[in-house]
């Protein structure tokens, strides 16, 4: 009888052994399912994080940033209810400013709080149940709480953005209502997240300096060619006009100096013509040392006229006149060289206000060297026409005179204005820098368009008024 009760007993405890066995799985296949779950979700988180990872750093724009990222929040952490994102307001400084929500919608001012508290965390941190509660309720005076806000979730994650020591803002996720609590190994993809969100907006804002910084040096160095390019034209005129102040007093002392002479010499020759006979032979060599003499004069003359041209009244003057006058007085000369002369002469030209003389030097000037640089012929075309005034410029004749001949080389056209510079045997280099000097006298300027073996244009644009200190 009582080895019968043994083996009961003994039943009995390897029942209740084989139950508590069975728990003991039962709790170890719960265990491994959560462990898992745990693992799927990991999984699943890590995934998430590396596509946003790869959206992030290929987006050029803060706020498709942060609008991704909030809607990242809401799928990487289930249970949650509204991501929010508050970045530093640039207007108000250490204020923070809601940026993105999702679902977009405004979240009640007291989550304020909760971002204040986020950004100035070291790392991310979880507030849930009397201590969320305790939070808000200990700020109330700041953000007084509305009947919306007594509905509070039960915990929120919260993360700073921030770059080293450098306060970008917070994030902000908030579960469910009543019913959701995050857990504690939420906390490092809370940080992960932030992290890529602060690399994503770092990036941004470090193309958008360096492509302001780019367009400040594009700007500067805009700036820098176009001071340089003032200071080079200043410096250049700068040395025109000391080139004009030299030969003005050289002319004014060689004037002075040679004038008397050279008046006494002349005199003397035509003195010793009048006691020779007619046919007599030195009258050959008188000839030649009076044309000679009077090429003398007249280079006096003309540097005379470059220091300070002939000053005759203004009057109000017929530039197609002046130009009609001046063909005429040259016509025989160019009907010698063989060169063929069109005009074109716009009609009703409105007159000017100018010195007719020196206009007329000017047309002279440039016809002859015209003529010059056709030594075998060709054709010259004298043409005149009004240029209306528009914005910035006032109206303006056109005078041009275009010839066939040999061209200009285009070193020597910088120069062409300057004294005594030319590319004639013969010529004494003064006659262009006294027309470029009238004309400039006269408000205006002269430009010079040449092709080697094609021909040259000079183009005189004077102003219908002259400025003040041509008078």
């Amino acid at each position: 009888m009582i080895e019968r009760d043994d083996a009961v007993a003994y039943i009995a405890k390897l029942e209740r052994d084989l139950q508590a066995a069975q728990s003991r799985i039962a709790a170890l296949e719960r265990e491994a399912e959560l462990h898992a779950r745990y693992a799927r979700d990991l999984d699943r988180r890590l995934a998430a994080l590396l596509s946003v990872s790869a959206a992030l750093l290929i987006s050029h724009d803060i706020d498709a940033i942060i609008r991704l990222v909030v809607q990242q929040a809401v799928e990487l952490f289930p249970g949650t209810a509204t991501a929010h994102i508050y970045l530093m307001d640039n207007e108000q400084e250490g204020r923070l400013r809601l940026r993105a929500s999702a679902p977009e919608h405004a979240p009640a001012p007291a989550f304020s709080i909760l971002a204040e508290m986020a950004a100035k965390a070291p790392r991310a941190i979880l507030l849930s149940g009397p201590e969320l509660e305790y939070v808000i309720h200990q700020q109330n005076t700041a953000y007084p709480l509305s009947i919306e806000d007594c509905l509070w979730p039960q915990s929120v994650l919260l993360a700073p953005l921030r770059i080293e020591q450098q306060r970008l803002g917070a994030l902000v996720i908030c579960g469910e209502q009543l019913s959701h609590l995050y857990h504690p190994r939420d906390l490092p993809f809370v940080q992960a997240l932030a992290d890529l969100t602060v690399i994503a907006i770092d990036e941004v804002q470090q193309r958008q300096r360096a492509a302001a910084l780019q367009r400040d040096l594009v700007h500067t160095q805009s700036l820098r060619a176009e001071a340089e390019a003032r200071l080079n034209a200043a410096q250049a005129q700068l040395l025109q006009s000391a080139k004009l102040a030299a030969v003005g007093e050289l002319s004014a002392s060689v004037a002075h100096e040679i004038n008397n002479p050279l008046y006494a010499a002349r005199n003397s020759l035509y003195l010793v013509e009048q006691d020779l006979p007619p046919d007599a032979p030195q009258r050959t060599f008188l000839a030649i040392a009076q044309q000679e003499l009077g090429r003398i004069a007249r280079i006096i003359t003309r540097m005379r006229d470059f220091y300070r041209p002939s000053r005759g009244e203004l009057t109000s003057a017929n530039i197609n006149a002046l130009l009609r006058e001046t063909l005429e007085l040259v016509t025989t000369h160019l009907r010698h060289n063989h060169v063929t002369v069109r005009t074109r002469l716009a009609n009703d030209l409105p007159p000017i206000v100018a010195h007719a003389d020196q206009l007329r030097q000017v047309f002279l000037n440039v016809i002859l060297n015209a003529c010059d640089a056709m030594p075998s012929g060709g054709e010259l075309t004298v043409s005149s026409e009004l240029i209306a005034a528009r914005a910035g410029a006032p109206a303006t004749l056109a005078i041009s005179i275009t010839d066939t001949g040999v061209g200009i080389a285009p070193e020597h056209i910088p120069h062409l204005f300057e004294p005594f510079y030319t590319t004639k045997p013969h010529g004494t280099g003064l006659g262009l820098a006294i027309s470029a000097h009238i004309v400039t006298q006269h408000g205006g300027r002269i430009t010079v368009d040449s092709q080697p073996g094609v021909g040259t244009t000079f183009t005189i644009l004077l102003p219908l008024e002259p400025p003040v200190t041509a008078s």
